[in-house]
């Protein structure tokens, strides 16, 4: 199933315009509503939204841009009737990326074996509490709760969707860069990212090579879909991945 829906979203990849750069603050479409919530994290509640609508989390790259992806992401929620909600780190990236990219210390068994497998993290602690101050707020349903991320956004999305601890119903990541283990591994999730080939920001054959066979050894249900382009979330992978996603977990309904 996920090799034909490869093959399927190949096919219509190849020259489909990206996001664009990152507006100062997100701006509500006609009738939705912008929410604020604790730690600067950000919800959209569109006009289409049913009674317990599916929520799509989305994690920004380097730089704090909730406000960038809530606005490149408006449409799809108008379309779909899907909440968006994103969070933001801590810092000025998320906080595995800088812990997966330190030398485990060699004279350190412990940290050997565990330094680099992610488990939770301040930053995980602050994408969950967002999520919770959102059902606080809007009934969600949270068995079709969808993460994804770019960038540094996707490779964090990666290492806290594979989680068994979490129940996220699929994970989306457009361009990660690091190959981060899960301390736990939810085998059986279903995972979708893409990559450009000409990336200059964060390498494809770190992608192809590294983070999808961890994927695939962590026993996640991978679509991978390379295409022609550089650090981008071309359209149709965008729009192929959340009819994916959330098809997917409608299934758990």
């Amino acid at each position: 199933m996920a090799m034909l829906l490869a093959a399927v979203l190949v096919a219509i990849l190849p020259s489909a315009p990206s996001i664009a750069s990152p507006p100062a603050v997100p701006s509500a479409a006609p009738d939705g509503r912008i929410l604020r919530l604790p730690d600067e994290a950000i919800a959209y509640v569109p006009a289409s939204a049913s009674a317990h609508p599916p929520v799509l989390v989305l994690l920004h790259g380097a730089g704090r841009g909730s406000g960038w992806m809530i606005r490149n992401f408006e449409g799809e929620a108008e379309r779909r009737g899907i909440v968006l909600v994103a969070p933001t780190s801590r810092g000025p990236t998320w906080d595995a990326i800088p812990a997966a990219m330190r030398a485990a210390n060699p004279q350190s068994v412990l940290d050997e074996k565990l330094g680099h497998r992610f488990s939770r993290s301040r930053d995980s602690d602050r994408v969950e509490a967002a999520i919770e101050a959102l059902a606080k707020q809007v009934s969600v349903d949270r068995a079709r709760i969808v993460l994804a991320g770019f960038s540094d956004g996707a490779t964090f999305a990666l290492a806290m969707g594979l989680s068994r601890r979490r129940d996220f119903a699929a994970v989306i990541a457009w361009s990660p860069g690091i190959a981060i283990e899960s301390a736990s591994p939810a085998r059986g999730r279903l995972v979708y990212v893409s990559h450009g080939r000409a990336d200059p920001t964060l390498r494809f054959e770190v992608t192809s090579g590294e983070i999808v066979p961890l994927l695939e050894n962590e026993g996640a249900e991978v679509t991978f879909v390379p295409f022609d382009g550089v650090h981008e979330v071309p359209a149709s992978a965008r729009k192929a991945f959340l009819d994916a996603a959330f098809a997917g977990a409608r299934q758990h309904d």
